[in-house]
């Protein structure tokens, strides 16, 4: 008895790793950019395999066709008493971009949402521009 439930647990453990490798397995990249005085982040980037992901994440944008990505924004005031909108942007896609393509469309999604509020860009606040990612490929600056 205790042969065959090993034996079943074996299988079913090598269906497991098969149906992975066979399939493969959906991911998703989240990246939060460009803190603000208030604490929270100018930009939210979700960028997934998975449509169920793309779904949840734009369940309350309206759309008449298939749901493959959104944006949505929300008003954030700043302690300084001004007024920034927080964007997020979602969307699917056949293949994930690279931890470095990624980093990099973030980061420059970020500039281009600071720069039509006329806000101080915090774009380069946390990490001075630098594309962690992608360290290895050049020395970083003091």
């Amino acid at each position: 008895m205790h042969q065959r439930r090993a034996s079943i647990c074996r299988f079913a453990l090598l269906a497991l790793l098969l149906s992975g490798l066979l399939f493969g397995c959906v991911s998703t990249r989240v990246t939060h950019v460009g803190p603000l005085a208030n604490g929270e982040r100018l930009v939210t980037l979700v960028v997934s395999e998975d449509r169920q992901v793309v779904l949840h994440e734009c369940r309350d944008v309206p759309a008449l066709g298939p749901l493959l990505g959104c944006q949505t924004s929300r008003a954030l005031a700043l302690p300084d008493g001004a007024t920034v909108r927080a964007v997020k942007v979602v969307r699917y896609t056949d293949v994930l971009p690279s931890r470095m393509a990624f980093e990099i469309d973030a980061h420059e999604l970020c500039h281009a949402i600071a720069s039509v509020q006329g806000i101080d860009d915090p774009c380069h606040a946390e990490n001075r521009g630098i594309v962690e990612s992608a360290a290895a490929l050049r020395p970083r600056v003091p």
